[in-house]
């Protein structure tokens, strides 16, 4: 059986992307409608809170410091992530490009390629052109390393297999495009989710699925917009309702005949489901890092710029202090600001 979880970060902001991931677990085939708790399963490597000996997964919002300037803001969420990568490749993405390189999905066709990484939309704006991070930021290597050997014990002997995990940066020009064509920023969201989707439909069909997504804005009915992403032989809905929406998709005769492939939209999915919670550390990770470069850039060029998480209200604040300086640099608002 496959656990997926999808779930994004950086859907309110002004500025700075829109990221959505998604990660990847096989399990052993349980009890219909009844996915495991992988909290559980892997509790001697995993936990919710930090402990300072096994990897914390939880909902994003819960293990990311938010005071701008203090010290670790993201190590929790470093730790998570980067501990993950190791104990499925044995390898640390050296630098923030890299790990991109590595996890980013990008442009129509959902993935990077060799001409077009997926780091290389970064060198549109002038924040990331030519930048980069090294990794860890808030961590260390031989912390990660311990941890994911732990992780890599911990899966093995539950017989949990992780299968990885992709993220979809949706920066200012792309995010903004795709809204003067809907209209809608929901959509955008769901644009990626759907993308995901396809990738997991098509790549294991032989296979039982259950997907988990944070709900997306206030909608509650996604019948509609499965059938347009996947085009199965049906959808049957098995609840529908303010807490819950959940729909079991049938395949047709000419696709692989596998197991059931179920669907459930929830509001805070992250703090229910293990793979959830992961790809709303991976998409707040990655923005957060985003967001070191954007303000590192300003910073540089502006002295005592108070940095900015981008939000609304303290993004407007950072506009008007940066204001004689973009104009000096001669930068447009279409790189910079989001219209919705």
């Amino acid at each position: 059986m496959i656990l997926a979880g999808i779930d994004e970060a950086g859907y309110g902001p002004t500025l700075g992307p829109l990221v959505v991931s998604v990660s990847l677990f096989r399990i052993q085939e349980g009890p219909p409608g009844a996915a495991p708790d992988l909290w559980k399963l892997l509790e001697s490597a995993v936990s919710r809170k930090p402990d300072g000996q096994r990897v914390a997964v939880e909902d994003s919002k819960k293990l990311f410091n938010q005071k701008m300037g203090q010290k670790k803001g993201c190590r929790d969420l470093e730790e998570g992530i980067l501990s993950f990568l190791y104990a499925k490749d044995g390898i640390l993405p050296p630098d923030f490009r890299s790990l991109l390189r590595s996890v980013a999905q990008r442009g129509k066709k959902a993935g990077p390629t060799p001409e077009h990484g997926g780091d290389s939309y970064l060198d549109e704006y002038p924040w990331y052109r030519g930048q980069n991070v090294r990794l860890p930021v808030d961590s260390f290597f031989n912390v990660i390393r311990s941890r994911a050997q732990k992780l890599k014990e911990a899966l093995c002997a539950s017989g949990v297999e992780y299968l990885g995990l992709a993220s979809r940066p949706v920066e200012v020009l792309e995010f903004n495009h795709e809204l003067s064509l809907r209209d809608n920023k929901a959509g955008i969201s769901f644009q990626a989710v759907g993308s995901f989707l396809q990738r997991i439909w098509k790549q294991f069909s032989a296979e039982s699925v259950e997907v988990a997504v944070d709900r997306q804005g206030g909608r509650l009915r996604y019948g509609a917009l499965l059938f347009q992403q996947l085009r199965p032989k049906n959808i049957h809905i098995e609840q529908e309702s303010e807490e819950l929406g959940v729909y079991r998709l049938t395949r047709r005769r000419s696709e692989a005949a596998g197991g059931p492939f179920r669907v459930s939209f929830a509001p805070e999915s992250e703090s229910r489901c293990l793979p959830v919670a992961l790809a709303s550390m991976a998409s707040k990770y990655l923005r957060e890092v985003h967001m070191l470069l954007f303000n590192k850039f300003w910073q540089e060029r502006q002295a005592n710029l108070k940095a900015t998480a981008g939000y609304y209200v303290d993004a407007c604040r950072f506009l008007t202090d940066i204001q004689p300086l973009k104009r000096r640099l001669g930068i447009d608002d279409a790189l910079l600001v989001r219209r919705r």
